[in-house]
């Protein structure tokens, strides 16, 4: 053995070893991708959302390591009671893939099943070795230790079906086009580059936020024990207010581009959907690192918290309930840094001997503010490069303009494994987002009871999104009387209603127009299938569940029709005396008889905006 190979091999021992012992791999070789593609084409299919598809790619490149695939009941129950597998190794959250009644119908222990995502594109194959029923609330205790909606990890949770699908998965090398391809390494593609740097001490940072003053102490103080730092930020799914990823990522490069040692900073994406799970999930953002080759992890307080559902130090406590090398990874436990006014500088409330009236402390909330009313922050709070991001996002979400999303799409490798220079591969035309076609507008589809405010929403967002752009609304009620005259009521005519619907979004849609529709739509099939067509013309569906309960809408039903209906005085009534079929997967939830119109209209813009449109 040549001395290179050697020091390479010695080099390679002195990486943190990955949870369970071996770096899993579950993406297929290049040359077995079309015939892949050809087997989850000819099987009954399963529609994974966000955060499954984001489980998914963490169980493909290794980064869940020791998971090969979806939970079965017994490491399912096993992680809600202990957060361990079945055989005791530490995993605290649920990896679960969730199916309606309907397409559980279709799934059969000992089959297999494709796995595609909204948009209809191959991810893989599932290998079905069972299926069963867990109770969503139970989970939320066990996970979340509350069953209050108004946490969003809950609110999901109870909006999924029932019914779990599990077992090992076998995944299509990943698009090319995924957000973030240049910082998007896998757990192999950074090992190799802390390897490469000789890094034996490698400290990680787990953010979902843009990086502050007190941020970039804390990540400096890690540089002081460490002999580098992986600053590895989340870009999976958050909630709503949070700054969107492509955002941050700017702030990120502007600050560490400046004011970090290049030769002992790495800059990452970390392509997981936040939980708000707190403990359990500052223990999952750790075990996750320790598969990257991050031996050590910064864990600040009410790490991955939501509200006032856990208590400052938890994230850092739970740690002290595993024994020495069953989680494998040292969390840094620093205490919260803040600018003290009196003292002239950073500190915290270990060295500050000041109130708390001196610190300059800034929540989210009112970051947001200033930056949405054209304030500057202080350069005590934050550096003026990121606060010059921030501000320009903030005056463009103002202005009405949808803010630019830059992704910087690179081909990655066959297995997946990060950037390369090479061409994309012949599958990935076929993988393409439909938002990628230029030229395009895109179909916002509003579906609900009647009277629940589908109108209302689309006449604000014809309002916010009507300067500079084309924008039409498709009202049901018009559309009856000028394009569906002479149509009942019947579930064949309204299904010719919605077709027509859709066929005039997709041609204005088509033609560079937002279409924007407002129509009951109440039967799941026949909007499955205006998505479908639109995703063939490449065109953006969006899909918005205006929810309002029926006693909300009796309640302020001024014209009577909801008593009238049950009283059986009005036949063919929508949600009384004919079915409403609620979406399984909408890209976006309204509440309205919850929540304020504004609110409503934040939750569409937000996810318009983390889709470019």
């Amino acid at each position: 053995m040549s001395s290179t190979a050697t020091l390479r091999t010695e080099t390679q021992d002195l990486l943190v070893e990955p949870h369970g012992g071996t770096l899993v791999n579950r993406i297929v070789p290049a040359e077995e991708a079309a015939a892949l593609r050809d087997r989850a084409a000819a099987l009954p299919t399963i529609v994974l959302d966000a955060r499954e598809l984001a489980d998914l790619e963490l169980i493909a490149t290794g980064a869940a390591s020791p998971l090969t695939g979806f939970l079965g009941a017994a490491d399912y129950r096993s992680v809600l009671a202990r957060s361990r597998l079945a055989d005791g190794t530490v995993w605290p959250l649920p990896f679960t893939l969730a199916v309606t009644d309907e397409v559980r119908a279709l799934l059969d222990p000992g089959r297999e099943a494709g796995l595609v995502d909204g948009a209809g594109r191959i991810w893989g194959i599932l290998r079905i070795s069972e299926i069963f029923r867990r109770d969503p609330r139970e989970e939320a205790r066990a996970v979340y230790r509350t069953e209050d909606e108004s946490h969003p990890g809950v609110a999901y949770l109870l909006s999924r079906p029932p019914w779990l699908v599990a077992g090992e998965v076998d995944v299509h090398p990943l698009r090319a086009d995924l957000p973030f391809a240049e910082h998007r390494l896998s757990p192999r593609d950074l090992r190799e580059a802390i390897r490469a740097r000789g890094w034996r001490r490698v400290a990680g940072f787990q953010t979902r936020n843009p990086i502050h003053r007190a941020h970039e102490h804390l990540t400096k103080l890690a540089l002081e024990v460490t002999d580098g730092i992986v600053i590895h930020p989340l870009v999976g799914e958050t909630k709503n207010d949070d700054v969107p990823a492509a955002v941050r990522f700017r702030a990120y490069e502007a600050l560490i581009g400046k004011y970090y040692p290049k030769d002992r900073t790495l800059l990452a994406a970390f392509p997981a959907a936040m939980r708000y799970a707190g403990p359990r999930e500052a223990l999952f953002h750790a075990i996750v690192r320790k598969n990257y080759g991050i031996t050590h992890l910064i864990v600040g307080r009410d790490h991955a918290g939501v509200g006032k559902f856990y208590g400052p130090l938890e994230a850092q406590q739970i740690f002290d309930r595993f024994g020495p090398g069953e989680v494998g990874v040292t969390p840094l436990r620093f205490e919260p840094t803040f600018h003290c006014l009196a003292c002239g500088n950073l500190a915290s409330s270990r060295t500050c001997p000041h109130d708390a009236v001196a610190r300059l402390d800034l929540s989210g909330s009112k970051v947001r503010e200033i930056l949405r009313s054209g304030g500057a922050l202080p350069v005590e709070f934050t550096r003026p490069e990121v606060a010059e991001v921030l501000r320009a996002h903030y005056a463009e979400a103002a202005r009405g303009a949808a803010p630019g999303v830059r992704s910087e799409p690179g081909p990655l490798a066959a297995d997946g494994r990060g950037p390369l220079s090479a061409i994309r591969s012949a599958e990935a035309p076929a993988l393409r987002s439909p938002e990628a076609k230029p030229g395009h507008g895109f179909i916002l589809w509003f579906t609900g009871l009647s009277g629940a405010g589908k109108s209302t929403l689309a006449n604000g967002l014809r309002a916010r999104l009507g300067t500079g752009r084309r924008v039409e609304i498709l009202d049901g009620d018009e559309v009856r009387t000028y394009l569906s005259k002479g149509l009942g009521f019947s579930k064949e005519d309204r299904d010719t209603n919605i077709r027509r619907i859709g066929y005039v979004a997709r041609l204005l849609a088509r033609n560079g127009v937002v279409a924007i529709t407002a129509a009951i739509s109440p039967y799941r099939e026949i909007r499955q299938e205006v998505r479908s067509l639109a995703s063939k013309d490449e065109t953006p569906f969006v899909e918005v569940f205006v929810s309002a309960s029926i006693d909300a809408l009796v309640k302020q039903d001024v014209k009577g029709l909801y008593k009238k209906a049950l009283a059986g005085e009005v036949a063919h009534f929508t949600g009384i005396s004919d079915p409403y079929e609620p979406p399984d997967r909408p890209e976006v939830t309204v509440y309205s008889d919850q929540e304020s119109i504004e609110e409503s209209l934040a939750r569409v813009e937000a996810a318009l905006r983390e889709r470019g449109l």
